[in-house]
Parts: C-alpha cells; sequence; structure tokens
C-alpha cells in the first residue's frame, strides 16, 4: 500500500519535502488550518461576485440589492484575505527560525572531520539562500497554492452551473497550458538544483578570497583571482539565463491558455446568448469568473518556480542535516571519573590518517602511557603528527576504537560532552571572536572576573592590555584583527587556564612570543600541575626551553614515537631531541652576546 502510493504521488514517504512537512510544519498546523479556512472564505466570496454581477445585469431595472451584496462581500474578502496572509506567513517565519536554529545547532555538534570535507560557503549558502527559498515555498508558495486549488474548483463549481457544456470549451486551452507547463517543470529543477549549488560555489570563493585578502593584495594575486572568479561566475550566468528562459516561458504559456479560454468562451457562448439559451448577465458572470482565475494562472508560473527552488534547497538542507556527528556512544556514553591526579592516558598501537587523505598515515603504531598527574612534553620536527595527537586526545577527531584509554576506559566510550568539560585544549592556530578579550577568554555568558584577572597574569597577557584603548573589554576585531600574533596566542592560553579541569593540552604555545615573554610563559607550565585546577598536562612546542620541568618528554619523527624520556635524559643522548636542543643553545647564546654587545 504504501508503494503504491509512493508511485502515486511520486513523493518517497522519506524524501526531505515529507521530513519537512511532519518535523516543521506539522507544529504549525493549526496556524495554516485556519490560514486554509480564511482562503476558502475568500475564494468563494471572490468567485460568488461575478454571480452578483450577472444578476445585477439581468435586472438592470433595481440591481440595487446585488451591488449592496458586491460591496459587503469586497469588504469582507479584503478582512478574510489579509487573516489568510497573516496565518500563512507568520508560522513560515517560525519555520524558518526553527530550522535555521537546528542547521546551526547541528553545525556546532560535527565534527572537524566534515568541515575538512565540505567548503565554509557552500554550508553558509545552505544555512541562508536555501533557507530563504524553502520559506518562501512553505509561506507565500503554499498560501498560493491553496489559493489556486480553491480557486479552480469553486470557479468550475460556479461555471458549471451556468453551463456544463460551456465549461468544457474553456477548460480545453487551460489543460493544454497545463501539459506545456509540466513539460517545463520538469527541466526547471536540474537548473535549480545547479543554480544553488553554483550560487555555493561563489560564496566559497568570496569568504575564501575575504579572508586571505592580505596574502591576495601581498602577491599581487587580484588579476589571478579574479579570472577564477569570473569562471565560476559565468558558469552560474549561463545557468540562470537558462533558468529564465524557461521562466519567461511558463507566465506566457499560462496567459496564453487563459486567452484561448476567453476565445472559446466567446466564440461559443456568443451564439447561445443571442439565441437566450444564455442571457446575458449569465456570460458577464463567466467572462468574470475567467477573470478572477486570470492574476491566479499568471502566478502559477512564479509558483511553480519558487516550489521548484524550494524543494532543491530543501534537499541540500537536509543533507546536511543528515551528516553524521561521530560520536561512537551516542547516548550511552560513559561519564569521566573525577580524580584529583587527573586521567591516565594510556594508547596502544594508535594509527590515524585524516579524512581527506586516508592514504597518507600521519601517526603509525603509536604505544605510550602517561600516569596520572604527570606533565608530559611532546617534540618533533613540523608533520610528525604532535597536533594530531593532541586532536584526538581531544576528540576533534576519533580514534579507532581499543587504541586510546582514558582511566581503562576507552576514549570512544566516553560522553563526548563530559570529556570536554575534564579537559582545556589551546590549538597551535587560535582563533579569537570579533568580540571584546574577556568575553574571548571567559567564552560563556557568566564571567568570574576574579579568575580572569588570574589567568591573564599566568598567560604574560597582563602588559598588552596597558596598551590597548579599553583593556580587557577592547574589541579584538575579526579572528583578532587588531592584536599581534603573540598576543592572540596569549589569549588563547588565558581561555584555556580559565577552563579549569583535569587536563591541559597546549599545542605550541610559545611559538610566537618573545624571549621575555617565553621566560614567564615556562615558569607557568612548570606551576600548572603544581595547583589543583590541573592535574595533567601535555604540551607541544618545537621549544626546548618548555620542556625543562617536564616529567617526560615523547620524541616523534614521521608519526612514530622514535625516543622518550626526561630533558636531561634526552639530550645526553644522540637523537633529534639532542640536535634540536644544541642548535636553539647555540641561537640562545648568539642572542644574549648580540644583546650585550648593543648594551
Amino acid at each position: 500500500m504504501v508503494e503504491h502510493f509512493k508511485h502515486l504521488v511520486g513523493i518517497s514517504l522519506s524524501s526531505p519535502l515529507v521530513r519537512f512537512l511532519s518535523q516543521y510544519v506539522w507544529q504549525q498546523r493549526i496556524y495554516f488550518c485556519f490560514g486554509v479556512f480564511f482562503l476558502i472564505l475568500t475564494n468563494y466570496l471572490t468567485v460568488s461576485i461575478p454571480e452578483q454581477i450577472g444578476l445585477a445585469i439581468d435586472h438592470l431595472n433595481d440591481p440595487s440589492d446585488y451591488v449592496i451584496q458586491i460591496i459587503w462581500m469586497g469588504l469582507a474578502i479584503i478582512v478574510v484575505r489579509t487573516l489568510s496572509r497573516v496565518l500563512f506567513f507568520n508560522p513560515s517565519r517560525d519555520i524558518e527560525y526553527d530550522l535555521r536554529q537546528d542547521i546551526f545547532s547541528h553545525l556546532l555538534a560535527l565534527q572537524p572531520s566534515f568541515y575538512l570535507l565540505h567548503k565554509r560557503g557552500d554550508i553558509v549558502s545552505r544555512a541562508s539562500n536555501d533557507i530563504t527559498w524553502v520559506r518562501a515555498m512553505i509561506g507565500f508558495g503554499g498560501m498560493m497554492l491553496v489559493n489556486i486549488i480553491l480557486a479552480l474548483s469553486l470557479a468550475g463549481w460556479k461555471m458549471l452551473q451556468i453551463s456544463a457544456d460551456l465549461t468544457v470549451a474553456t477548460i480545453v486551452p487551460i489543460g493544454l497550458g497545463f501539459v506545456l507547463v509540466q513539460y517545463a517543470i520538469r527541466q526547471l529543477y536540474p537548473l535549480m538544483r545547479r543554480n544553488q549549488e553554483q550560487m555555493a560555489e561563489i560564496s566559497d570563493a568570496i569568504l575564501e578570497s575575504l579572508q586571505g585578502i592580505a596574502t591576495l593584495q601581498g602577491f599581487d594575486a587580484e588579476k589571478a583571482f579574479n579570472q577564477k572568479f569570473s569562471v565560476k561566475n559565468d558558469a552560474w550566468f549561463n545557468t540562470i539565463l537558462k533558468l529564465s528562459v524557461l521562466q519567461s516561458l511558463l507566465t506566457p504559456l499560462i496567459a496564453l491558455s487563459a486567452g484561448g479560454a476567453v476565445f472559446f468562451l466567446i466564440w461559443y457562448g456568443g451564439p447561445k446568448a443571442a439565441t437566450d439559451e444564455l442571457s446575458v448577465g449569465d456570460l458577464a458572470a463567466f467572462i468574470a469568473l475567467i477573470a478572477t482565475l486570470l492574476p491566479y494562472m499568471r502566478s502559477l508560473g512564479w509558483l511553480l518556480s519558487v516550489w521548484q527552488r524550494g524543494n532543491a534547497a530543501l534537499e541540500r538542507i537536509y543533507e546536511l542535516l543528515d551528516s553524521q556527528i561521530e560520536r561512537p556512544e551516542l547516548t550511552l556514553g560513559v561519564k569521566v571519573r573525577e580524580q584529583s591526579l587527573g586521567p591516565k592516558i594510556e594508547i596502544k598501537n594508535l594509527n590515524f590518517a585524516y579524512p581527506s587523505a586516508s592514504e597518507q598515515q600521519v601517526l603509525s603504531d603509536f604505544s605510550c602511557s602517561l600516569p596520572a598527574g604527570s606533565t608530559t612534553g611532546i617534540f618533533g620536527k613540523t608533520g610528525s603528527g604532535k597536533s594530531t595527537l593532541l586532536s584526538l586526545l581531544s576528540r576533534q577527531y576519533n580514534p579507532e576504537p581499543g587504541s586510546v584509554f582514558i582511566d581503562g576506559i576507552d576514549i570512544c566510550n566516553l560522553d563526548l560532552f563530559e570529556w570536554r568539560r575534564v579537559l582545556s585544549y589551546v590549538p597551535q592556530q587560535p582563533f579569537l571572536f570579533s568580540d571584546t578579550i574577556v568575553n574571548n577568554i571567559a567564552m560563556t555568558d557568566e564571567v568570574d572576573s576574579e579568575r580572569v584577572e588570574e589567568v591573564v597574569k599566568l598567560s604574560s597577557l597582563e602588559q598588552d592590555l596597558d596598551v590597548l584603548p579599553d583593556g580587557l573589554d577592547t574589541i579584538v576585531g575579526e579572528r583578532g584583527i587588531i592584536l599581534s600574533g603573540g598576543q592572540r596566542q596569549r589569549v588563547a592560553l588565558a581561555r584555556g587556564l580559565y577552563q579549569t579541569g583535569g587536563l591541559i593540552l597546549l599545542d605550541d604555545v610559545l611559538s610566537a612570543v618573545d624571549h621575555e615573554n617565553e621566560k614567564k610563559l615556562v615558569q607557568t607550565l612548570k606551576d600548572l600541575t603544581l595547583t589543583e585546577k590541573y592535574s595533567s598536562c601535555l604540551i607541544v612546542s618545537n621549544r626546548i626551553s618548555a620542556f625543562r620541568h617536564a616529567d617526560r618528554i615523547l620524541v616523534l619523527d614521521k608519526g612514530k614515537l622514535v625516543d622518550q624520556g626526561t630533558h636531561r635524559e634526552l639530550i645526553s643522548r644522540p637523537g633529534i631531541y639532542q640536535d634540536a636542543w644544541r642548535v636553539q643553545k647555540e641561537g640562545s647564546s648568539a642572542d644574549q652576546t648580540t644583546g650585550h654587545a648593543h648594551g
């Protein structure tokens, strides 16, 4: 039975349209039902006026009663039509709000692996332009669909009351017009879909160019990027031209069919009126009924266009909403046990490759055990897998099941949000929001001012606040543009320190700071595990100075653990760590000599 229904209506019960109707539109059903009720009244009154006009013509000696009927019907139409529009448009705005909120919540829950495979501009286009088309489809488009169905039904009923054979004669050209329109619709849908995808590509190109505008201008690459943009723009322009041609054909086709109906009415109905088979008033009423249909028939082309765009937009939106959130534990996640020493971390034969380059192993057969309450340094050349290891521990990406254990529990079985509450993660490339420094640090509505002041000191940010116009209340601009690289990094460090927990992951927090701030931050890192707020600490750095006080240092090379030990042990034996220590020691000595010479 279900399969027969699917075949009959041509729509799968699991299609985006059906899901959208059941998830969002159904919640507003009361408003839409009242809207349909007022549309019925509107259309009934609309098709009743031509009947009154015909009667008034047939009773020209005393048409006052019919004129009064026409007047009050016209006034009633104003009221009920306004109510019908309110009851369709307002719920569609609520649906737009709910849909946008759900998309944003879903986007926040998706892991970075999703964003590696999807362009930002395409996501923005789906969450903005596509939602607008869905609202237009369900609001104005839904109202017009009901309007057209009611207008055709009620007008047809009134026409049949006047003359059945005349009604059939006028339906022939209208039916022919619908057949041609149906053919055009089949050509419209793929073009609508392609148009929205190309618009997403254009959005992505603009967004990417604006984000890298300094690089573009610095390398005089504006011309090359302009040419690339022109290719995308030309492709979209060609698609929109084809769409415009089809859409421009729809309205004349429908208008032509309506004109054909009037021609058949006069050609077939005129002689009937001359022979008194129809009264002049009946013929006038018939013409008036066709006239009431003309606006709806003209808007049918626009309605079909909106419906096709909205349907294509729904498919793209549900592709986004159906993107899987990589949470192997789902609702069965194990809560993290709170301990004063922080968690014990054990890694067994860990292998990992990014989804966008699955053939390239970033970590290979990696194993280690990190005791609770320890400070661990992670050192290695660029591309050795240091940052990837922290991303896996923070579950920005999910490791293979059975490879990473937290206090003996597979990290993939831990409740993701509970686990992230336990740790603080300061990434290698800090991201700051266009907000105040204090809000970038606290990342919450309720700010602990004392805690903010404490972490500002710990992150050596205090001295920078004196030169900023509003101190902690300074708005840093998009991505923290008014701050230097070192200042952005220290704000990010302060953010990580503010979020107290049993584990802190620091990814190269010293890379953009000068030597004076480096000494202060090294002391901060030393003190971290001596407090109750942070019991375990993992530090990724290319600067050996960050590891002097670490309990253990892991040395990585090409995704493998090649050495481990304390700072003293590692500098005493040949290897990558010793080589880097010598180079950095010589560089530090040279800097000090240069400093004394200038002094």
